[in-house]
């Protein structure tokens, strides 16, 4: 080892020597791949950047060449998140760190519907330099607090490649609904309360996740106090083990709420958690009436109460990325934000709602009246704005597949940046 380190030196101070000689030596590559031997402002960027995410020395000021200290700081990165440890900074390199210099956190929900179901995994791949937190939907809760389920297969080593924390979700749908009963059961029997935290820490140490999220709904009114107990012992066993405890809960405007939020308590809940994932959607859904799934004086008013009982930093402001189709006196259909331009261009073109700050389309086929309510990048960006008014931790999204490339557009632009 010591033999080889040397002629490694060797090789790299020859490079560095003739690189002011052959300037292709000291060429970055195609585009903004760089190498020992770079110089200029990127380079400078990319010291920057790894300074600021601990790979670079923090003593170094940032030169703009490509040298040593810098290959090594690389290599550190390239190791500690899976790349081919090469020493050359390209697209993979990039995106990490562009992500880990995030402001806010960008979670994306991963889920696999059915066998050889690779929207998520595509999104992640495509798009996945601008999510910090990926929730595996991995895992369903049996009225035992015994765990159904495993990794999804693929999405968390892509996910730990593109940087991003990873999440075991824990949920309660069956059969494509929630099962409340088994949900009420795991937490409000105290060894099957103790058997589930046990079960989940043992989940997250086996296949190395960096926290959980838990998306148990449809709590009955009566388990407030026993889905507390159980966050409080959840808390308690994970934070000293430095690891992430998020939830995604029902928005709702006041402490009671409604039968189906009322077990939230958002105050003890903001207490204990890291994240809170507050589902700002489906205000109207598909079994009710024909509405906006997120207009934006709800999700205005929800994110006030929200605000003022948990700390804004931990919030995260859930974003639908579907909508649904009412045809006149029949429940609705989901349409993928992916696939409205396509319905759009087939019937529209689609309207908007000033009143509810989101799009409308209306068509009607073998005259049957059709409405659909659904989001796009405007009413994203208008969203957004609420991220930054209220001082929330980010935005959750459901889920990772549903969006296009517009979705990211507006995320960046609005969100994140890239300066």
């Amino acid at each position: 080892m010591r033999r080889n380190g040397r002629l490694f030196l060797c090789i790299l101070t020859l490079v560095l020597i003739l690189a002011p000689v052959f300037p292709s030596l000291a060429a970055g590559g195609a585009g903004d791949t760089l190498q020992v031997g770079s110089r200029g402002d990127r380079v400078a960027e990319l010291q920057l950047l790894l300074q600021k995410a601990g790979f670079f020395p923090a003593s170094q000021k940032a030169t703009g060449y490509f040298g040593w200290i810098t290959y090594r700081a690389v290599t550190d990165l390239e190791k500690k998140y899976g790349l081919p440890v090469n020493g050359r900074v390209g697209a993979d390199e990039w995106n990490i760190l562009y992500r880990l210099k995030m402001p806010k956190a960008v979670m994306g929900y991963y889920t696999v519907d059915y066998p050889g179901d690779r929207l998520s995994y595509n999104s992640l791949l495509n798009y996945g330099w601008l999510v910090n937190q990926v929730a595996m939907f991995d895992f369903f809760v049996d009225g035992n607090g015994n765990l159904k389920g495993g990794p999804s297969a693929g999405g968390i080593d892509l996910a730990r490649k593109r940087g991003a924390k990873t999440l075991m979700v824990v949920h309660n749908v069956k059969a494509g609904s929630f099962d409340s009963q088994s949900a009420y059961s795991a937490i409000s029997v105290k060894s099957n309360r103790d058997r589930l935290v046990d079960n989940i820490v043992s989940e997250i140490e086996k296949n190395g996740y960096d926290g959980v999220n838990i998306d148990i709904e449809g709590i009955p009114p009566y388990g407030r106090d026993h889905f507390n107990a159980f966050l409080e012992q959840l808390s308690g066993t994970l934070k000293p083990k430095s690891k992430l405890i998020t939830l995604a809960v029902p928005a709702k405007t006041g402490d009671q709420g409604n039968s189906w939020t009322q077990a939230y308590d958002y105050k003890t809940i903001g207490r204990l958690a890291d994240y809170v994932a507050i589902m700002t959607y489906d205000e109207h859904w598909m079994n009710g009436t024909p509405g906006p799934v997120a207009s934006l004086p709800w999700v205005t008013r929800v994110i006030e109460y929200s605000a003022g009982v948990i700390p804004p930093n931990k919030i995260l402001m859930g974003i639908g990325c579907y909508g649904y189709d009412w045809p006149d006196g029949k429940k609705g259909t989901p349409v993928k934000w992916k696939d409205v331009p396509n319905l759009a261009a087939k019937y529209g073109p689609a309207g908007w709602n000033n009143i509810y700050s989101v799009p409308c389309l209306t068509y009607t086929v073998n005259g049957v009246r059709h409405q659909v309510w659904f989001e796009n990048r405007y009413s994203l960006a208008i969203k957004l704005n609420l991220v930054e008014n209220y001082g929330l931790g980010g935005i959750a999204m459901w889920r990772l597949g549903f969006e296009d490339a517009s979705f990211w557009d507006t995320v960046e632009k609005r969100l994140i940046g890239k300066n």
